[in-house]
């Protein structure tokens, strides 16, 4: 048994002073008032501890990307996100060849479970896209759907792959979403131009998920005058779908992310970083040119070289906690969509809360929102 004492739990969606967690091994046993627990504790020195932040959707950091499939890539990167809070991670391999996914994907089968972070599985986003959405994923790799090598995937690593972002509109008879959900592998619409027939129509056999809501997610259109609902519009309709937010400031403004939040609710919302490389430490003006997509590190973010677009994030979990508060959350509900929220999109019975019967995995950060390293 250990105790862990003189800490602010925050867990779902509260702050909570003056209680203990008490753990034996890997499992939560009890929370209760400090003056009722008797035995050795470890002191957490009054700062805040939470339930251990999930990352849902992160190509790689500290210099590596996990789709570059070596038990190098996967180790480093993972240690990157560790230390600034992440401990579960779901490692996105971006759209690209069929024998780079077989390689990542049996990468990720060799080394997950000697990672610095929990890996539950990987996260496919592609490459089943609309063209015209592909942003910064590589526009010469997107493709329609390929029954023959998607199911080839599914037979070998349908225990590997724990989520698959496609483009609704090109899956017209759900065959795609209904093959990936039998094998108990999550949907996601992502890079898409669906219009909200599309996206209902996904919704009701089973994605319930937005990917990075407003980077290359359609909007409302014009057919001969007549309007069509998109993605966006789709996401606050239906009241039961949950979205993305890439948090890093810089993706979303701090007001966009707020009306996001205020519209979905906490429990609809999970902060990603959606960061690729230079994840954890930055390198502004950097260009990244031997990659799929070259980009160049400016103002805080990847873009694209011409500077149209951005190309993803080079944020961290505690970078997505500050900018949460700094759009006016409280840290209580920016803790629950990094934690709450995402496990129950995964499907994580045991984890994103602080309370009896789930997994003893914390992340303790200070009043500034800085991650303070206790060993627990």
């Amino acid at each position: 048994m250990k105790i862990l004492t003189n800490g602010k739990i925050v867990s779902g969606g509260k702050e909570i002073c003056g209680y203990d967690i008490v753990i034996d091994g890997n499992k939560i046993v009890d929370v209760k008032p400090t003056e009722t627990v008797n035995g050795e504790k470890i002191d957490l020195r009054g700062n805040y501890i939470a339930p251990g932040f999930i990352e849902i959707h992160c190509h790689g950091g500290g210099g590596y990307e996990f789709i570059d499939a070596t038990p190098e890539a996967f180790k480093r990167a993972c240690e990157t996100h560790a230390a600034h809070g992440t401990r579960v991670i779901y490692p996105t391999i971006s759209a690209t060849d069929y024998d780079t996914m077989v390689r990542a994907l049996q990468t990720a089968r060799e080394v997950k479970n000697s990672c610095a972070l929990e890996i539950p599985g990987i996260h496919l986003e592609g490459p089943y896209f609309a063209l015209e959405m592909c942003g910064g994923q590589a526009p010469g790799i997107v493709r329609d759907i390929d029954r023959e090598e998607y199911e080839s995937l599914l037979e070998e690593y349908s225990d590997v792959i724990a989520r698959w972002d496609y483009a609704p509109e090109k899956d017209k008879d759900n065959a795609f979403l209904k093959d990936i959900t039998e094998k108990g592998i999550l949907a996601a619409t992502a890079h898409s131009s669906a219009e909200y027939d599309d996206v209902l129509r996904a919704y009701n056999d089973g994605n319930h998920l937005i990917t990075h809501l407003y980077s290359c997610t359609s909007t409302i259109t014009r057919h001969q005058g007549f309007r069509r609902l998109g993605i966006v519009e789709s996401a606050y309709l239906l009241d039961d779908m949950y979205v993305e937010a890439i948090a890093d400031g810089c993706h979303l403004p701090l007001d966009l992310l707020k009306m996001i939040i205020k519209l979905k609710g906490t429990d609809r919302v999970c902060l990603i970083t959606d960061a690729l490389r230079p994840g954890g430490i930055g390198e502004e003006g950097k260009e990244y040119r031997d990659c799929p997509v070259p980009f160049v590190i400016e103002d805080g973010v990847a873009k694209l070289l011409d500077r149209s677009a951005f190309a993803g994030s080079i944020a961290t979990s505690d970078i997505l906690l500050k900018t949460a508060v700094k759009a006016g959350c409280s840290v209580a509900d920016a803790v629950k969509m990094m934690t709450e929220t995402p496990a129950a999109v995964m499907g994580l019975t045991t984890k994103g809360k602080i309370d009896a019967g789930y997994d003893a995995c914390f992340t303790v950060f200070d009043e500034n929102l800085d991650i303070v390293d206790i060993v627990i």
